[in-house]
């Protein structure tokens, strides 16, 4: 089946081992969650992890292209993550690393890699350990550079093709380097990137939704291994037919009015995911 070109990087060929990656189920999952989190229902930044595992895999084998082991970690890097992404996991109490590890070690990829040869101990070092993939505190690495790329290509920001930017940068076994220019260039996107992401109105949406998992969780219990195996379009059926009428009042409110939740420095506080930053919402319902 001919696929559809994904719009940032030039196409590259699979090998033989990454075309059955992509076409796991734990990857095919990707696909049905939100890279931007409950803020695709608010915004119309809506592509999935999966284009930006694409993303991420495609900038691995451009940059080290006989790194089978990096190209690898690249296909898997995301696999453990919840629906909606990071929007519910802190306040739900989870660590999609973990979840990551846990799936990895699964009988049917650790076969897949052996058969591929693929040292499975390398591709969990770039999973867990800081290098090209995952960046360090002070470098920014391969999985970043696609969000802050994608995320602003997708909501019409760039004044610079990501390729363009691209094409001017390395990528070393500590993370991606480039000069003064682009460096410059990416910081504009990156600050960008940021300030919607911890908008009034983004922060909102995650907590609306988090706490409509929460009503939901009082009332018939937390089956939290299933929970975690959930796409978006599964956790929003549940919320909307849930017999919490609270949890049903929330995600009607943020799914077909989220003009009416009001951001504000009162009022009912709602559990949000980055407790360094602690929203006020109110909704119309009070």
């Amino acid at each position: 089946m001919k696929e559809f070109a994904e719009p940032l990087y030039p196409e590259i060929a699979r090998l033989p081992h990454e075309e059955k990656l992509f076409q796991l189920k734990a990857v095919r999952r990707l696909k049905l969650l939100s890279h931007y989190g409950a803020g695709s229902l608010v915004s119309p930044i809506v592509h999935s992890r999966f284009e930006h595992t694409v993303g991420v895999w495609k900038l691995a084998a451009h940059f080290q292209p006989d790194n089978n082991e990096l190209r690898v970690a690249a296909i898997l890097h995301d696999i453990g993550h919840l629906p909606f992404s990071h929007s519910v996991e802190k306040a739900l109490g989870f660590d999609h690393h973990e979840l990551t590890a846990k799936r990895i070690h699964s009988p049917s990829i650790t076969a897949m890699l052996t058969e591929a040869n693929i040292d499975f101990d390398k591709v969990i070092a770039y999973l867990d350990h800081p290098g090209p993939l995952i960046g360090t505190n002070t470098i920014m690495g391969l999985d970043h550079l696609d969000s802050f790329l994608r995320d602003t290509y997708m909501a019409g920001t760039n004044r610079v093709h990501p390729w363009e930017l691209v094409k001017q940068m390395e990528c070393t076994e500590s993370g991606v380097a480039c000069g003064e220019e682009t460096a410059a260039q990416l910081m504009e996107l990156v600050v960008r990137a940021h300030e919607w992401m911890c908008s009034p109105t983004l922060l909102a949406a995650d907590a609306v939704l988090a706490e409509a998992i929460l009503c939901d969780w009082a009332e018939v219990g937390d089956d939290r291994d299933v929970f975690v195996e959930l796409t978006d379009w599964d956790v929003l059926s549940v919320l909307k037919t849930s017999p919490s009428l609270r949890a049903r009042m929330w995600i009607q409110t943020l799914l077909e009015e989220p003009h009416k939740l009001l951001v504000r420095n009162g009022g009912e506080r709602i559990r949000h995911p980055d407790q360094r930053k602690k929203i006020i919402c109110q909704s119309a319902f009070g």
